[in-house]
């Protein structure tokens, strides 16, 4: 791997695994140079209720306390699933612990069948989008500056009003949000609140461009908000059958000139992460 090319980080599936053979792989992982490890956001799996599915911020939290040199990610929360102020009390308890280890990844939301099967309202597109936008200022609002500052805050979609909340401790290190999706009210929020920006291979191009534009509109400096372009695993696919698995140096190459500023891959199981290895210290 070069310096030229794309940060590196690594997206372990959590459906499947069991939890300490996640845990297990996550420390392996954390002994390869990589930024940090992604933990999938899904509370269960399609068409195998018995296959075990692991909960991302119990799991980063666990994750984050056993491997003292792992950095993690949430690729990423949904923001429909849990109430933003508990989740902002979630990263402030794992930051306590791990500080300036954890970042956080946000989503509109994705899986219209989990949200149902769980009962929890799914929303149009529009009113999910808005929920995402609530989330990011509750978080900034709730996880940076004075730990005694009470916020209220009548929110967007009109799920979530604060009135008069206090969260403390607050991280003592700014903790960053990236912001995932294609809809271009995804890609301004990035542009204009976040730290970064995720996307798939196949729609990255498009939406980098997009990113770049709407950030140079809001007077943000050009390359403040991190480019993340993500390769996911199809269906019965191993790391060795992925492009980067054919040429990890070449495949990165190509998502810099992209604009990629940082890249993820999906391993699943321990003969993707024996791969990875293999690759990386060739």
């Amino acid at each position: 791997m070069t310096g030229s090319t794309p940060r590196l980080g690594v997206a372990l599936g959590t459906i499947g695994l069991p939890a300490n053979e996640w845990l297990d792989l996550a420390g392996e992982l954390a002994q390869l140079p990589i930024t940090r490890v992604w933990i999938w956001d899904h509370l269960m799996g399609r068409g195998a209720p018995e296959r075990p599915v692991l909960e991302a911020l119990t799991l980063a939290s666990a994750a984050l306390a056993r491997h003292p040199a792992l950095c993690v990610g949430t690729l990423v929360l949904d923001v429909t699933k849990r109430h933003p102020a508990l989740v902002a009390k979630s990263v402030a308890t794992i930051t306590s612990f791990a500080p300036g280890r954890l970042l956080i990844g946000l989503g509109a939301g994705g899986d219209a069948a989990e949200h149902q099967a769980l009962g929890i309202p799914f929303g149009s597109s529009g009113e999910r989008l808005e929920q995402l936008a609530d989330s990011v200022a509750i978080f900034r609002a709730l996880l940076e500056g004075d730990p005694a500052a009470r916020v209220t805050r009548a929110a967007l979609s009109g799920r979530v009003a604060l009135d008069g909340a206090v969260s403390s401790p607050r991280p003592k290190e700014r903790v960053p949000l990236y912001i995932a999706g294609d809809h271009p009210e995804s890609i301004r929020l990035a542009a204009t609140e976040g730290d970064g920006w995720i996307a798939p291979v196949a729609t990255f191009a498009a939406g980098v461009t997009r990113l770049r534009q709407e950030e140079m509109r809001s007077g943000r400096a050009a390359g403040s908000v991190s480019a993340v372009v993500m390769q996911e695993l199809g269906r019965g696919e191993s790391l060795a059958e992925t492009p980067f698995g054919s040429s990890p140096d070449a495949w990165l190459a190509e998502q810099r000139a992209a604009g990629a500023d940082e890249a993820i891959i999906t391993v699943r199981s321990a003969r993707d992460v024996a791969a990875l290895s293999a690759m990386m210290q060739r």
